[in-house]
């Protein structure tokens, strides 16, 4: 459980003075944490004592043990495939590779499944349901996959769903359509891309809805997102796994189906018929240019 996890959890107990810190450290997170602690005490409007007592009420022997604990968070955050390739294959020595990673997912899905809480992934499912909002999907460099998978599915249920090509010379020039009618699903996960941390929040001061899917570190557009879904990504392999996440995404796809089963039937019905219209007609199109000498 990572300290964020820890200042998150509805049953920590904490005084006034105790909530404007971790106030102070999640706006922040974790450099807000990484200097002195009088510095972290005059940041937070609180006194040292203060601090001592909320990092001895998580468990931590002092301060210096609190931050050796965020220093490792930062540098789980920042690794890459090429740092993790000795680290991770050395965790696959009791079995093979094949089923350690099959278990390895297995598992995290579990743990996935067993962290759910309702009410917040039916709020994600509220925004994703109004039509009055048009849906913009977003991922970064591996995740990008995906926004595209999931704005494709999305767009088979209901209309107004876009999916943004972060490549694009024209990526910013997105948000001049953004208002408050707007919702950006945006993937991010560790090694968060800077452009995709500032998109979300221009969209953000649009004031379009952000709901973000990102691991147990939070990408940084966390902090003003409106909805969190986190995953797990760590494997067996050098790369981030993104199976949880396409879990994640088969979940609410078909949560959306089961809300309007007849709806969505008589969507699919109409694009079924408009493929095969316009399949026909291709079809003719192109025998007839085929005659032609």
């Amino acid at each position: 459980m990572t300290i964020k996890d820890m200042l998150s959890s509805n049953g920590l107990k904490l005084t006034a003075a105790e909530k404007k810190v971790v106030r102070t450290l999640l706006t922040n997170y974790p450099a807000a944490g990484l200097g002195t602690v009088a510095g972290f005490a005059e940041r937070s409007g609180v006194s040292v004592p203060t601090i001592l007592r909320l990092v001895t009420r998580l468990g931590f022997a002092g301060y210096t043990a609190f931050q050796k604990d965020l220093i490792e968070e930062v540098s789980e955050q920042l690794n890459s495939p090429l740092s993790m390739i000795d680290a991770r294959s050395a965790d696959a020595s009791g079995e093979g590779t094949y089923a350690g990673i099959m278990r390895n997912l297995a598992d995290a899905l579990l743990q996935t499944a067993a962290n759910y809480r309702e009410q917040e992934f039916e709020a994600i499912l509220d925004l994703l349901a109004d039509e009055r909002s048009d849906i913009y999907c977003l991922g970064g460099r591996f995740s990008t996959v995906l926004a595209l998978r999931l704005s494709m599915h999305l767009g088979q249920l209901r209309p107004g769903v876009f999916f943004i090509e972060n490549q694009s010379s024209r990526f910013f020039d997105r948000l001049v359509d953004f208002n408050s009618q707007t919702t950006l699903v945006v993937f991010d996960y560790r090694r968060y891309q800077a452009e995709i941390v500032e998109f979300a929040r221009l969209a953000h001061e649009s004031r379009a809805r952000v709901i973000v899917f990102t691991d147990r570190w939070m990408s940084p557009i966390s902090h003003f997102a409106d909805q969190i879904l986190v995953s797990s990504v760590e494997t067996l392999s050098p790369y981030d796994s993104k199976v949880v996440a396409f879990a994640q995404c088969e979940a609410i796809i078909a949560s959306l189906v089961k809300r309007g089963p007849d709806k969505v039937r008589e969507r699919l019905a109409t694009i079924e018929a408009l493929r095969q219209k316009g399949e026909s007609q291709a079809h003719k199109t192109e025998s007839r240019n085929a005659d032609q000498p």
